[in-house]
């Protein structure tokens, strides 16, 4: 099949209101280039259960291309067209398995010494969407707080050094009541400016219990996850069992073969209104490289991927001590719950992971104006980005948590 054969009966197969978005946009479907249809569809497919950020991108970007005249939609898609596909590449099934496509086609390009081609036509294609509908700013500054070091003790190594030339450090907090009081100041966010999927929590152990009560925010855990991962690990080991006994499988099967499952798959119970919420669950278990066995790992690729997909107005990402290393296959089978904890090494990944997460903060739209705050947790060490604290200067004074928070208001 052809872009240009798409029918409305082509989307059989789609949820619902994917379904009904694709036929309302069947005339831009026809008309685009397969590399980058594919692409699109697998936002379509996934749209029942995308957030609302991801929504409106994919409806602007549908909404511009339908507005532009013959001549400059031909040349918007001239780069894509031009990269050459083989029969045995436009011949397989692209409408119901978009993702699986996109596999095959990325090793294509690659063994075609295509892919750099491939990305720089695609970086190019989203500098246009950018400039066509350029991001909205929040409804207010971005505030995103990252704890690390639960249960840890002070190390030589010095912590937030990569944030220091950003932000301001205080080494003196009062840390009494210093969590308690960063989940009201989130509470009052998610109060004040209600959002759908607008304001998350993200643990990497147990949540705190007063978590729970704060209206409106959005929850998710490792220790509650760690049942799916081990799901995840048992089907997969069968999946292999079954598809080569006694060999070995390909990658892209494999990939192909995660990438189809689903919240129920992994034992993932919810309902219709957190089915965004599930799926994201699942996309972050089988599609991040050691969110099912670290949960350092799992805190910061959630966080990524929360602030990259959701785009929320405010985020706490609280790290726990994740289990010491392993041989791989001890890692695969064994509970990680129960496992003796490497303290050090998790306070290690944690200051790593708030570093890496103020950069996917920073790549939203208004960063300049956003908020970031990193706390040792239980200590009197922080780390705080915001545009009325002077960056690269170290305070010594004792201060209260509270006191940092109007500081950075």
């Amino acid at each position: 099949m052809h872009p240009r054969d798409l029918r409305v009966e082509t989307f059989a197969k789609y949820p619902p209101q994917a379904r009904s978005l694709a036929e309302a946009n069947l005339r831009v479907l026809k008309r685009m280039p397969l590399i980058l249809l594919s692409l699109v569809l697998r936002q379509v497919i996934r749209y029942d259960w995308s957030f609302p950020a991801e929504r409106e991108q994919l409806l602007l970007q549908f909404e511009f291309l339908d507005h532009l005249d013959a001549g400059s939609f031909d040349a918007l898609m001239s780069a894509f067209s031009a990269i050459p596909l083989p029969d045995e590449l436009t011949s397989t099934d692209w409408v119901d398995h978009p993702q699986r496509f996109s596999e095959q086609l990325t090793a294509y390009l690659w063994s075609q010494n295509q892919i750099d081609n491939y990305h720089q036509t695609a970086q190019e294609y989203q500098q246009r969407l950018q400039k066509a509908f350029p991001p909205r700013p929040p409804v207010v500054p971005r505030w995103t707080i990252v704890v690390v070091g639960r249960g840890s003790q002070p190390s030589e190594r010095p912590l937030f050094r990569r944030l220091l030339p950003r932000g301001t450090l205080f080494t003196q907090i009062d840390p009494a009541g210093g969590l308690e009081l960063l989940l009201d100041a989130v509470r009052l966010r998610a109060q004040q400016h209600p959002l759908e999927y607008g304001h998350w929590y993200i643990e990497g152990g147990e949540p705190h219990p007063e978590a729970a009560a704060v209206p409106g925010l959005t929850m998710m855990s490792y220790n509650r996850l760690a049942s799916a991962a081990k799901q995840e690990f048992a089907l997969l080991n069968r999946f292999t069992k079954r598809a080569s006994p006694g060999g070995t499988v390909g990658v892209e099967a494999v990939s192909s073969y995660i990438a189809g499952l689903g919240p129920e798959d992994l034992n993932l119970k919810g309902t219709p209104a957190d089915a965004a919420l599930r799926n994201f669950e699942v996309n972050i278990l089988t599609q991040g490289a050691g969110c099912q066995i670290y949960s350092t790992t799992f805190v910061q690729w959630a966080s990524r991927e929360c602030l990259h997909r959701a785009q929320p107005l405010t985020l706490l990402a609280r790290f726990a001590t994740r289990q010491s290393d392993a041989p791989m296959e001890q890692l695969l089978a064994r509970d990680p719950l129960v496992q003796p904890q490497d303290k050090a090494g998790s306070l290690i990944d944690a200051d790593m992971g708030a570093y890496y997460t103020w950069i996917n903060q920073s790549r939203l739209a208004d960063a300049e104006q956003s908020r970031f705050l990193a706390w040792f947790e239980d200590h009197g060490l922080a780390c705080a980005i915001a545009p009325p604290l002077p960056p690269g200067r170290i305070s010594t004074a004792p201060i209260t948590m509270r006191r940092v928070l109007d500081a950075m208001a």
